[in-house]
């Protein structure tokens, strides 16, 4: 099941291409997965060039989606862009949709140079913010593609091992674990880089934490369920082989 992918109600992925929501459905049987949650974007300050979501549109739509793909197991959710300033509202703008599922995402952090000051820096900057977002103020399920910086830094040998930022990534997993949500295995990156990486999980794994649910952070019909068959290998590795009925949400 593909537990992160976005349509045209995300103004980045209508800007790529995204098919409609019923050809997503479509896209999602063709690649013989079991169901999908849809989470588009809110990202308050950002993408101020397109409108915001009309959400009587959007729980309509999806709705109507679900009722038309009875074989699909189809969930409505949104992906938030975590930033401090911005949770209060967040928290108002959620609390009384009907949302099924929320992943909470660090996009922005500060300072954000660009790798600028160099990626330990960089990265650190982002950790911080990603332990901060496990305190938002409205409920999520899982925390997005943990390790996000990596995909744009300058060189692959950047990268958020677990010994150099030990106490941040302590300080997540500690977190995410009293909050009972979990973490998403991010395949938007390639079929070779995992975010989060096998260091992070295996600490994770040994103080109970529970498998990551897959997400292919699809924006066009095309990347649904990239590297799934990878990943679940990757995973397996760490957690053991999934019971094939296990609950996936």
């Amino acid at each position: 099941m593909d537990c992160h992918l976005h349509s045209r109600f995300s103004p980045d992925a209508k800007k790529c291409g995204a098919d409609t929501p019923q050809h997503i459905a479509e896209a999602v049987r063709k690649k013989g997965l079991r169901g999908f949650i849809v989470t588009d974007h809110i990202d308050i300050g950002h993408w101020t060039d397109s409108k915001p979501i009309d959400f009587d549109e959007y729980f309509e739509t999806w709705e109507r989606v679900r009722k038309n793909n009875p074989d699909l197991t189809i969930f409505i959710g949104l992906e938030i862009g975590y930033e401090k300033e911005h949770e209060q509202e967040n928290a108002e703008l959620v609390k009384d949709l009907p949302i099924e599922y929320i992943i909470n995402s660090v996009h922005y952090w500060h300072p954000n140079d660009g790798f600028k000051s160099g990626h330990i820096q960089s990265f650190t900057s982002y950790l911080k913010c990603v332990s901060a977002s496990l305190d938002a103020p409205y409920p999520f399920n899982t925390v997005g593609h943990l390790g996000f910086p990596e995909r744009y830094a300058p060189s692959q040998d950047m990268i958020i091992d677990y010994d150099t930022f030990r106490p941040l990534l302590d300080e997540i997993i500690r977190k995410a674990l009293d909050r009972g949500v979990r973490f998403e295995e991010n395949t938007n990156a390639g079929g070779a880089m995992r975010l989060p990486r096998a260091d992070f999980l295996r600490e994770y794994k040994s103080r109970g934490g529970a498998r990551p649910v897959l997400g292919s952070d699809a924006h066009i019909s095309d990347s649904i369920g990239q590297y799934f068959d990878k990943a679940e290998k990757f995973l397996d590795g760490i957690f053991g082989k999934r019971d094939a009925q296990a609950n996936i949400v």
